[in-house]
């Protein structure tokens, strides 16, 4: 199984389609990362950047849920 730590909430929404392992974790500097897992991590990548297409509904509500999980994690962390 493959690892990976990315930033970019737009990548992790079209990773997000390909049925990858994402989960969100706030780092020391109190910026949110997305560690990816699973295989094929990067085919799916070459498939993002080879522009493939995906059903845009299902992309912009995989990225407003991680835009959300930024933003209830530092939120999180702020109220502490």
């Amino acid at each position: 199984m493959d690892k990976v730590e990315l930033d970019d909430a737009s990548v992790v929404a079209f990773l997000s389609l390909k049925k990858l392992r994402i989960t969100p974790q706030l780092k020391l500097d109190g910026k949110v990362s997305f560690l990816i897992e699973g295989d094929n991590i990067n085919e799916a990548l070459q498939e993002l950047y080879g522009n493939a297409s995906v059903g845009i509904l299902d992309y912009i509500k995989a990225f407003k849920g991680f835009r959300s999980s930024i933003f209830a994690m530092k939120r999180g962390r702020d109220d502490h």
